[in-house]
């Protein structure tokens, strides 16, 4: 067995994920290991503040492990893999719980998928159970009420209530005795639908004219705001000529209850001369990976600048309509378990 000489653990600076660090760091000690702890942000505003709370959760764990604080901003379960993999992790201690407040992921959903697809050996620890009290009065247990239910808002001992766990499909396994937990859904704030429109590649385009709606998979690049189309003349570029308004889905799909999706609602915009030159290139270095043959992709002429050939016009073949859609809203879901 190869000898653990790096330990990556995970927290979200609350309580419930203290036991995942407390575990790590005994394992370090006993191994002689160093410890890292990661936090991964939300997004990059929040990353200076949970920098400064990360460095003062280390500085309280005391010495004899060296102990380096690692932040990160991104999806919370890729950025736990890839932090593995670039620091040579050989072990990874985390939380089977983590999560107070009624708008992030579940961490029980994250660990779940850094076993799935981590490398590396994923230790899950569970919370540790609050001392009941030993009076003779007896009431609620100290962590009733602790979390508001994320379905109907209700005051809750977990993250839903008994009433919507009955209508919602139940996962995993119970901890510790307690009730399983259910999927979490919800709005994709303007950070996550950024990302997620800038790593994919693939969507569907909706349009609409003369009383018909017609849907069809484009490829697409996303740069500076701007969803770069390029197509044949056909029939979705004749509707988006004569009805510019259309809507772009884009989807990121692990399993049935585990996904993202973002639909762009905005203005087709033709591009012409250099504009669809340089459009279309955008698009051709985004799937530059997936071309296997560059000649089958339709161009756009080196016209002039008056272009009065028309952009869609060159020698020796088809021609490609290039377009952007310019965003008037941009709204996302997603679901986690």
């Amino acid at each position: 067995m190869q000898p653990v000489q790096r330990i990556l653990a995970t927290t979200d600076l609350s309580e419930l994920s203290a036991a995942a660090v407390s575990v790590a760091l005994e394992q370090a000690r006993s191994w002689g290991a160093e410890l890292r702890i990661l936090h991964v942000a939300a997004s990059a505003q929040a990353q200076p503040s949970a920098a400064d709370a990360l460095r003062r959760f280390t500085a309280e764990l005391g010495s004899g492990v060296r102990i380096v604080p690692l932040v990160r901003v991104g999806s919370a379960a890729e950025e736990i893999v890839r932090c593995a993999e670039e620091d040579d992790a050989q072990l990874i201690v985390m939380g089977r719980h983590g999560h107070t407040g009624t708008t992030a992921v579940l961490l029980g959903s994250v660990a779940e998928r850094v076993t799935r697809t981590s490398s590396r050996p994923v230790l899950i620890v569970p919370p540790e159970k609050e001392p009941r009290g030993t009076g003779v009065i007896m009431g609620p247990p100290p962590h009733a009420g602790r979390f508001h239910c994320l379905r109907c808002g209700a005051r809750s001992e977990h993250q839903f209530c008994v009433a919507c766990r009955t209508h919602l499909r139940m996962f995993g396994v119970p901890a510790a005795g307690g009730p399983p937990e259910a999927p979490a859904a919800g709005a994709l704030g303007a950070e996550r639908i950024e990302a997620l429109l800038e790593r994919s590649a693939f969507g569907r385009l909706g349009c609409h004219a003369q009383g018909r709606t017609y849907v069809v998979p484009m490829s697409y690049a996303y740069e500076k705001g701007l969803l770069y189309l390029r197509s044949a003349e056909g029939t979705k570029v004749r509707m988006m000529r004569e009805n510019p308004e259309v809507c772009f889905q884009v989807d990121h799909i692990q399993s049935l209850a585990d996904w993202e999706s973002v639909i762009v609602f905005g203005v087709f915009r033709e591009l012409t001369a250099q504009e669809a030159v340089e459009g279309l290139q955008r698009i051709r270095e985004r799937l530059v990976s997936l071309l296997a043959e560059e000649d089958a992709w339709p161009r756009p002429s080196e016209a002039p600048a008056d272009d009065r050939l028309g952009h869609r016009a060159y020698e020796g073949g088809r021609g490609a309509v290039v377009g952007c859609i310019e965003p008037v809203e941009k709204t996302g879901r997603y679901q986690v378990r």
